[in-house]
Order: C-alpha cells, then structure tokens, then sequence
C-alpha cells in the first residue's frame, strides 16, 4: 500500500465535479434526500472535491479529525490495523456513502484508517464549517446522527459476527447484496472479503466450498454467484 504525506493528502488531483454539479448528485444520496434544497446547497458548498489513486491512504487512525467526507465514485476501505501489522476491514465505503463522520463530534483523531480500494473521487467536508451549519440547522444535526446510528450497529453486528461460525456469517454477507437477474456480484475481490470477515483467504474458501456442497451458492464466474436465498436465509440462521 502506498501511504501518501500529510501535505499529499490535503489536495485532490484532476478535475472533479464542481458544486453545482455535486449538489444534482446529492440528491439522490441517502444522507442529503431529506434534507431541503437550499441547505444541501449549502452543505455543497463547503464540499472539497479530492481524488485518489488506488491503495492512497486518505487518513490514518489517529490523524487529527478534521471532517468526513463522502464517495463520489471509486471504493474506500475502511480498516484498522491489528497485533503482528494484520489489518481488519470495518467497512466498505462506495459512492453516496460517508466515512470519517463521526470526526464532526469528537476531539480525538479518527478511530480508524482509510485508503482508496479503486481509483476514487471523495468530497471532503470540514468539520468546522459543518458544525456552523448543524448549529443552524436541526434537520442536518438529526440527518448525521442517524448515519452515526446506523454505523454504531453495523460494527455491532461485526462485533456479533466475529463469534459466529464462519459459512452462517458469510450467509449473512451475501443476503445483504443485491441481487440482478439472479446473479449476485462481491464488491470486493475474495481477498478483500476475508479482511472483511476478519478471516484468512483459504477459510474463506472452505466457507464458500461448504456453500456450494449444500447448493445454496453456485459460482459462476469470478465474483458473480448464483445464490438460493431460501437456503442462505436458513444458513445465516445457523440451521
């Protein structure tokens, strides 16, 4: 992984979307639907596009939590470095999805670290120009702490998960993808989704192995599965 200096960090590189043009995609994004037009506006303009190469480091656990920001378009990874320089993959962020928010409401750094998976484009919100407007506007001050919400129980559920068998985890993994004219697609390469799963590449495997010998999942092609949701369902279950 290439870990870009502080000063490297700050400034984004190419020509990404500018305001007006960020304001007509936000629109269609979960955290800024609800929120009226003249304050996503606002919210807008105070975006700072940045851009990223794959494997770039955008922050680092522990860095001064200085704002959040949201996925234009490209992967981010999320993830925190354990004992013996092992790394564990909280989250996934892709386009319309923040990271980095809880840095609005805390004094210490980022809990955790992040790098660009892809090629990506991040818009950068500045945590003091944020909480001006969350002090002026309650609607935006509901808005993020229900995102904060819903992440506290995405970990509490990885917490949950770690002491599960592994093939009832990976179960519940792939019922939350989206499925497309019966074809189910991992976001992320295999190696990938065992970081995620806190697992090594070959359990992973076995897992999916333990899947295909039940017929709940047939492998097509790489990364695209056929799956028997029923079954998964019931797998997930631990039945």
């Amino acid at each position: 992984m290439t870990t870009a200096k502080p000063s490297e960090r700050k400034r984004g590189r190419g020509n990404p979307p500018g305001p007006d043009e960020l304001l007509e995609s936000m629109k269609g994004y979960p955290f800024f639907e609800a929120l009226p037009e003249e304050l996503n506006r606002r919210l807008a303009a105070i975006a700072v596009p940045r851009t990223w190469k794959a494997g770039e480091v955008i922050f680092v656990r522990g860095d001064r939590a200085s704002g959040f920001h949201l996925v234009g378009s490209g992967k981010v990874r999320i993830f925190v470095s354990e004992p013996m320089g092992k790394e564990r993959t909280l989250k996934i962020a892709t386009e319309g999805e923040l990271f980095g928010e809880a840095a609005v409401f805390q004094r210490q750094g980022y809990p955790a670290s992040s790098s660009a998976l892809t090629g990506s484009l991040t818009f950068f919100f500045p945590k003091d120009a944020m909480l001006a407007l969350i002090g002026e506007n309650p609607e935006l001050a509901f808005a993020t702490i229900g995102v904060l919400s819903a992440r506290l129980q995405h970990f509490a559920g990885l917490l949950e998960g770690s002491l599960k068998e592994l093939a009832p985890r990976l179960a519940g993994y792939l019922l939350e993808l989206p499925e497309e004219r019966g074809v189910t697609r991992l976001p992320v390469k295999k190696s990938e989704l065992a970081r995620h799963l806190g697992v090594t590449a070959e359990s992973l495997s076995r897992a999916l192995g333990e899947l295909k010998a039940a017929g709940i999942v047939k492998e097509q092609t790489a990364g695209a599965l056929v799956l028997d949701r029923k079954l998964l369902g019931e797998r997930a279950l631990g039945l």
